[in-house]
């Protein structure tokens, strides 16, 4: 009888009880599928399925274990061996264990109760002072992408500080990514113009503010539940500015409608380290001299700078000539990316890595926060590196075509290409 005990449980419909060491879904893999992945496999959401539940997962199984073993997903392209980021989407070592662990014992699911959210808080906007929504509604019309520009007044009479953002896309299987700005009162009259010349909500647009004409706030990418900036630091924004949003729309994922999307902001009335968000890049490559010629692989184009003699460009609360604290990165090329990184190389010859994306993708143009900022002093460069490939099989498809390759230079179209390292800074 004893033997044949595990039999009748079986043939019962019983299973035996799971070994509290053994992974179970509510308890050890739900978490991580939430913090790690739902956020873009969500109803409605950019990602093409949801994944969310146990029976999601056994339905896209297959397609979300091999993009996981292959390093696609979560996406995370730059190297963990550069610096420590937090926080981050990429699967932990121990994380794609427990996964393992759970499939190679069945997928048992375990008790709902067990489930606990994954400690340490996710990029989120802990408070929310400001809601700025798009002033109309606007219906991309071009495809398979669109890059539409859009004002918003600063709603003001006093000076405040941006110490935390969020944006919230009206249609979120569109947004491809978005670029956000502010823009400086002396440079508002300039952008207000060009929106003023088309009678639609924004105007078709491919370039940003750069240097005094106003300071990036942020990239949203998708997936991305906004971000509080590192403990009292702030974007100083007078009166008289105006927001600035750069959306990159794409069609693919389904037919185009309505997008009003909400920029959420945490505000403070004052903080202890005034913050500046710059985009570094050769002013050469912006006179069309960052050519690419056609067929070629391997195409490197190099920027270095000490950024501490000219401080006050990047901030005009700064002082020229003092160090300066890089907290956070995010880079941006174009289609024909092969990989990029930004480093600081110090004065005694030693480097410091602050991001490095052996293997460039544009649909994940992440920002990188790094655990310890890194302190520019003067005598230092801070070097941005983009390398390209324009062979014949790294063209974009077009209406189901390979463009043929062709000598590329820099422009603000996608069929162009950029070198744009972005650094969140403080003295």
């Amino acid at each position: 009888m004893t033997r044949a005990t595990p039999l009748l449980l079986v043939l019962a419909g019983c299973a035996p009880e799971v070994s509290s060491t053994t992974p179970t879904w509510h308890r050890d893999v739900a978490p991580i599928v939430e913090r790690k992945c739902s956020t873009c496999h969500e109803a409605g959401g950019v990602a093409p399925f949801a994944l969310k539940t146990l029976a999601d997962w056994n339905t896209y199984e297959a397609a979300s274990l091999a993009a996981i073993r292959a390093g696609r997903m979560p996406p995370f392209p730059a190297k963990t061996e550069c610096a420590d980021y937090a926080p981050t989407q990429a699967l932990l070592a121990d994380q794609r264990a427990v996964l393992e662990q759970w499939l190679s014992a069945g997928k048992p699911e375990g008790k709902v109760e067990d489930f606990k959210p994954l400690p340490g808080a996710p990029d989120k906007l802990t408070r929310v002072d400001v809601s700025l929504p798009m002033k109309a509604a606007f219906t991309p019309t071009k495809s398979p992408d669109e890059y539409r520009c859009f004002l918003i007044d600063w709603p003001f009479a006093e000076t405040k500080y941006i110490t935390g953002y969020e944006l919230r896309p009206g249609q979120k299987s569109l947004v491809h990514h978005a670029d956000l700005f502010f823009l400086s009162p002396s440079s508002v009259a300039e952008w207000q113009r060009r929106d003023d010349a088309d009678p639609k909500p924004g105007w078709e647009c491919y370039d940003i503010p750069f240097g005094r004409e106003g300071s990036w706030i942020g990239t949203y990418v998708p997936g991305m539940r906004g971000v509080d900036f590192p403990e009292g630091t702030g974007l100083r924004v007078p009166p008289g500015a105006k927001v600035y949003i750069q959306m990159h729309y794409n069609a693919a994922a389904g037919e185009a409608g309505p997008d009003l999307s909400t920029l959420d902001l945490r505000l403070e009335s004052r903080v202890q380290k005034i913050a500046g968000v710059q985009a570094l890049s050769d002013p050469k490559w912006l006179n069309r001299q960052m050519r690419i010629p056609a067929g070629k692989k391997d195409v490197t184009h190099r920027f270095d700078i000490d950024p501490t003699p000219v401080a006050s460009i990047i901030s005009e609360d700064f002082v020229d000539g003092r160090p300066l604290k890089l907290y956070a990165t995010t880079m941006h090329l174009h289609q024909l990316g092969q990989s990029t990184k930004l480093e600081v190389l110090r004065a005694d010859g030693t480097t410091t890595c602050a991001v490095d994306i052996p293997k460039w993708d544009f649909h994940w143009q992440l920002a990188y926060t790094l655990k310890t900022p890194i302190v520019i002093n003067p005598g230092d460069q801070v070097s941005v590196q983009c390398t390209f490939d324009n062979t014949s099989e790294n063209q974009p498809v077009l209406n189901g075509t390979r463009v043929t390759p062709r000598d590329r230079n820099w422009g603000a179209r996608t069929e162009d290409e950029m070198c744009v390292g972005g650094v969140f800074v403080t003295q």
